[in-house]
């Protein structure tokens, strides 16, 4: 493929200064809206401006709490200054201490957004809690010792905090790398009145041991509030013909969080790098489309992004986005593969035969080093998110390692990224933003890629039907329909068909429900303006739904990757059984009617969804 500069993208990557940002961002606590995260962004404004990127820009947004984009509020400012927790054998805390914490030793260990406590820190008896007893009087002024199973209950938190805990301490979050132990992430609400830390399974074990003997706690956390939400941006300009490229890679998390997601940072500022050095060696190398690069907090820098583009005189949508959000994992240590997860099937788009395209030839390039990649449906956990949704509708992919299994954990060190795949990952992010800025690959190349891609997908659908055991049925047939529909569509954009044509083919023309077409139901339209905020449509629900949908997305998070795509599917012509039809085909993966109508009445009692 000649017009995807992919060798000389990979040689132009400067792969040990990647090394050192993923090293340089891994020292900060990158909190949302913290003062970590300030000094983050002014690091990558500097290193942007050096890669040759023009108009780099740090936006600072108030970080209060309230709503600011649609239904997406501020984050509030939180940086934690000083986070120890240490047990004593009894009420003399004078004596040795049993076990000991500190956020600034140990990342991790203090829960974000955790609540100050008084000036000079408490002291309080540990009170044991289990999944199967409620909180009961002894809390009050305690503070909780808590196990797995009462940790992923949805109604704890209300729970602790109506019995008048000070806070808690659990295990629960622990990876269960099996080469180490480090304490997981726990997450508060951001006008939480508790604290919290997180420990490792040998320390809780300790401090649940400690407990049962009496032993007692003092903790002090002191808290920063003055930092705001920054957003770096960055451009490499086009010829002024076209629109914009994105690419995003968040800035957040707390330290060291190398691969989730300083290697997704650190591999944007390399392409910014890669793609600046080939067009100054190579002046035909340039683009009609402008490349803009942007860093910010999870979802809601772009959800501040695109906010201000939708202001009149905001500026343009992008005409693609590409996100990277873990990147560089070290395939064996990680056991993770590099994964390109497409667009939802939405709206036809040549976006994933392309990615996949580029990665494939990256990885080739790259076979004297071990990994593996391979493709996934669009699930949702990160910023490409928001351009999924029919309000935005811009085609987005996503480069990641999903399964990483030190992610959210202190695990996620340096030592954990993969030079090799960093390269990888930064040279593939180049090249296809190069190609689509420079208005995609001529037709007689596309129309190959494209031919081969959607052979590909008829035979994997085949497989996937084989291995359910579902030939010969409803949702065996159905599949086989909606995939044929949707190559059907991309054959046609390839051949240089208008969008409307290439829609039609894929939304086909029959009425039965079971192909996921309209059907004879009551049509499911969307309540809610602005990108889909998955956070604000949960706090919409009732106490008891919400605690139930919040445990079984605690159990597993693909529930609330399928609450996602139920919900970008109610377009106001299709009833509820085409939605779920078209959900399981667009996932792979038929889904357990149960579990979905739980999900599906959700939508519905939380007002954000409607059946007209």
């Amino acid at each position: 493929m000649d017009d995807v500069p992919v060798e000389s993208l990979l040689r132009a990557v400067p792969a040990e200064d990647v090394m050192d940002h993923v090293a340089r961002l891994s020292s900060y606590d990158r909190y949302q809206a913290s003062l970590g995260l300030e000094r983050a962004a002014g690091m990558v404004a500097d290193a942007a401006e050096a890669a040759g990127l023009t108009d780099v820009t740090v936006d600072r947004y108030a970080a209060d709490g309230r709503p600011q984009w649609w239904s997406f509020r501020a984050p509030v400012s939180w940086t934690p200054l000083t986070a120890r927790l240490t047990v004593h054998p009894g009420k003399d805390t004078g004596a040795p201490p049993v076990l000991r914490a500190d956020h600034a030793e140990q990342p991790f260990t203090v829960a974000t957004y955790s609540a100050p406590t008084p000036a000079g820190g408490v002291t309080a008896p540990l009170v044991r809690l289990t999944g199967t007893e409620p909180p009961g009087p002894g809390l009050a002024g305690a503070v909780a010792v808590v196990d797995r199973a009462a940790f992923v209950r949805g109604s704890l938190l209300a729970e602790l905090t109506a019995a008048g805990a000070l806070g808690l301490v659990t295990d629960a979050p622990w990876k269960g790398a099996d080469d180490d132990q480090h304490p997981g992430r726990i997450e508060l609400p951001p006008d939480s009145a508790l604290f919290g830390f997180s420990l490792t399974p040998d320390g809780f074990r300790r401090l649940a041991a400690a407990a049962d003997r009496g032993a007692v706690a003092r903790a002090e956390v002191t808290v920063d509030r003055t930092a705001a939400m920054p957003v770096v941006s960055g451009v490499l300009p086009g010829d002024g013909t076209g629109g914009e490229i994105w690419l995003t890679a968040h800035l957040c998390h707390p330290r060291p969080s190398a691969n989730d997601n300083a290697s997704g940072v650190a591999a944007l500022l390399g392409a910014a790098a890669a793609l600046s050095r080939v067009r100054r060696a190579d002046a035909r190398t340039g683009a009609r489309h402008a490349i803009r690069f942007f860093w910010g907090a999870e979802f809601l820098g772009n959800a501040a992004v695109l906010h201000g583009r939708s202001q009149p005189g905001g500026g343009p949508l992008p005409e693609a986005l590409i996100n990277l959000d873990m990147v560089g994992e070290d395939q064996a240590l990680c056991r993770s593969p590099f994964v390109v997860e497409r667009p939802p099937e939405t709206t036809p788009t040549l976006l994933a035969p392309l990615a996949e395209h580029v990665v494939d030839r990256v990885f080739a390039a790259t076979a004297h080093s071990p990994g593996t990649w391979s493709p996934s449906p669009f699930l949702g956990f990160s910023d490409h998110a928001l351009y999924a949704d029919p309000s935005v509708d811009r085609p987005a992919v996503q480069f990641c390692h999903p399964a990483d299994r030190f992610n959210h954990s202190a695990a996620d060190t340096p030592d954990k990224v993969s030079q090799v795949e960093m390269v990888r990952a930064t040279a593939a992010g180049a090249a296809l933003a190069h190609v689509l800025a420079s208005g995609g690959p001529s037709r007689t190349v596309l129309t190959d890629v494209v031919d081969r891609w959607c052979e590909g997908e008829r035979a994997a659908a085949e497989a996937t039907v084989r291995r359910l055991g579902r030939a010969g049925t409803d949702w065996g047939r159905g599949l086989a329909d909606h995939v044929a529909r949707r190559t059907a569509a991309l054959r046609a954009l390839a051949a240089g068909a208008p969008a409307a044509e290439a829609r039609a083919l894929a939304e086909g023309r029959s009425g039965d429900p079971g192909t996921g077409r309209p059907g004879g139901g009551r049509p499911v339209h969307r309540n809610w303006e602005g990108p889909l905020n998955l956070r604000a449509m949960l706090g919409a629900l009732p106490p008891a739904t919400r605690d139930r949908l919040g445990g079984m997305i605690a159990e597993d998070k693909h529930h609330l990757s399928v609450l996602f795509n139920l919900a970008i599917r109610a377009d106001g012509r299709r009833d509820r059984a085409a939605v779920v039809a078209d959900t399981s085909y667009g996932l792979r993966r038929p889904l357990r009617s149960g579990t979905t109508a739980l999900l599906f009445d959700a939508l519905l009692e939380s007002g954000w969804l409607a059946e007209s």
